[in-house]
Parts: C-alpha cells; sequence; structure tokens
C-alpha cells in the first residue's frame, strides 16, 4: 500500500482507477476501511482514500488534532499525487473537513460531497451522540469499535476489516477528533462555497435535518437515500454509488 511522509507522519492511502479525482474523508477512527464499497467507483472516476493522521495505517507521533490540520492533511495528499483539484467527499464527520478544506482551499476543489454532512451540530440529538462517543472513546472504545462496525453492514467480511482497522486508532486522537467536530462551525462561511455542492442523507438519519442550514446559505443537489440511517455508504452503497457517480458526470465530464 503507497505511503509517504508528511511532516512527521507517514500518511497511508489508497489510490485506483483512472478520471476525475475524488478524495474520500472518513470519519473519526473508522479510516479508509469505511469506503470498502466506494472502492467500485474506480470503474468511472480516480478514487484516493486516505488514513488521516490517528487512524487506521497511517503511522506518526500523537498531535492535537484541528479540522485545519486534518485539511492539510488533504492537501498533501493531493500534493503528493499530482493532482491539481479534486472532488472532495466525506462521511459523517469526515465532512466537516471537507468543508473546511474547499473553503481554505477553494482552488483545488472541483466539488464538494456530504454524506450525512453538518455544518455544525445544531440538535441535542447529535449533539448527546458526539458526548457519548467522547465517553465511550475514553472508557469502552473496544465496545464502541463493535458497535460502529457492526451498525455498518451485515456482510461479515468487510464489518471485520471495519472493526479490525478502527483497533489502530489513536485514542487520545479519536476522542479529539469527536470534540472538534462537536465545536466545529462553518455556517456562517458556507455563502463563499462556490463550487457545486451535493448533499446525501438516509431518511431515516436525524442529522438530515441539518439540510435546512445548507438552504440558508448555498446553492446545492440533495439525495435522500430511503430506507437507511447515517450509513448510506455502506448500507444502501450501490444507490450512493450511482448518485456520487451522477454529480460527478453531470458537473465534471
Amino acid at each position: 500500500m503507497p505511503a509517504f511522509i508528511y511532516e512527521d507522519t507517514k500518511i497511508y492511502y489508497e489510490k485506483m482507477g483512472k478520471g476525475v479525482p475524488i478524495i474520500f474523508i472518513h470519519p473519526p477512527a473508522m479510516g479508509r476501511k469505511v469506503f470498502y464499497y466506494q472502492g467500485l467507483l474506480a470503474e468511472h472516476f480516480q478514487v484516493i482514500f486516505p488514513d488521516l493522521s490517528g487512524n487506521g495505517d497511517t503511522i506518526g507521533p500523537e498531535k492535537t488534532v484541528t479540522i485545519q490540520g486534518y485539511s492539510e492533511e488533504i492537501k498533501a495528499v493531493l500534493d503528493h499525487l499530482g493532482i491539481e483539484k479534486a472532488v472532495i467527499l466525506g462521511y459523517s464527520s469526515g465532512g466537516i473537513i471537507a468543508q473546511d478544506f474547499a473553503l481554505s482551499f477553494p482552488e483545488r476543489t472541483l466539488g464538494v460531497i456530504l454524506s450525512g454532512g453538518f455544518p455544525e451540530v445544531l440538535s441535542e440529538a447529535f449533539k448527546y451522540e458526539h458526548i457519548m462517543g467522547m465517553y465511550f472513546v475514553k472508557h469502552f472504545p473496544g465496545f464502541l469499535r463493535y458497535v460502529i462496525a457492526a451498525s455498518h453492514t451485515n456482510d461479515p467480511q468487510v464489518r471485520k476489516g471495519i472493526h479490525e482497522h478502527m483497533k489502530k486508532a489513536n485514542h487520545t486522537m479519536w476522542f479529539q477528533f469527536y470534540d472538534r467536530s462537536l465545536h466545529y462551525s462553518c455556517t456562517d462561511r458556507l455563502r463563499n462555497l462556490s463550487v457545486p455542492l451535493l448533499l446525501i442523507y438516509g431518511s431515516r438519519d436525524f442529522v438530515n435535518q441539518h439540510i435546512r442550514s445548507y438552504r440558508r446559505y448555498v446553492s446545492f443537489q440533495a439525495a435522500i437515500i430511503k430506507g437507511v440511517s447515517h450509513q448510506a455508504p455502506t448500507k444502501k452503497w450501490q444507490l450512493f454509488n450511482q448518485v456520487v457517480t451522477g454529480f460527478v458526470l453531470q458537473h465534471f465530464k
């Protein structure tokens, strides 16, 4: 698996396919394995799956997590690969990094795709979910790994891959990733987002109420996938991949 040195960290990533580049940003601790089914998009596009520092196979010293720091890691991946611009796809809290990247480096951004995305945590239920995640990271990380992996897929092989990958996460940085996501906001900067934006939500996902925040500030396309909650990239991957393919072909081919 390819890797490169960025500052004091060895960042591992997977890259497949050719064409329009799409870089995928994972939620806390899950690493690139959560995008198992999005590897099939390599049939149409160049897909890139990095493990952020403190996650997965990426190796480096423990450091303080910042959303801007993770945005700069994504830029470093693109620099390493010689990619001038890419579609930035973030899942769940990975979407916070995708938005920060697009707002910080608009010249490197073709478009943004958010799955279960939010510009800031607005609902009390979602705030509570973050706080509970931080509690379990600190006290019962093994249980949290099991719950997250099991909730994403019924396929035992994929579930095991996610679970084993999560074991590699640095617990302090995992906790901080949740914390930074909880306290981040780019709502007041959304009007500066000038690239095409796609929002994907599951119909059963209470996070989809955050779509109201985007309506106030920015134009976007939206897809609501029926019969699924937050885990659309894994539980409804066929529809998810179709929506992503249609959006990218519409705007960038």
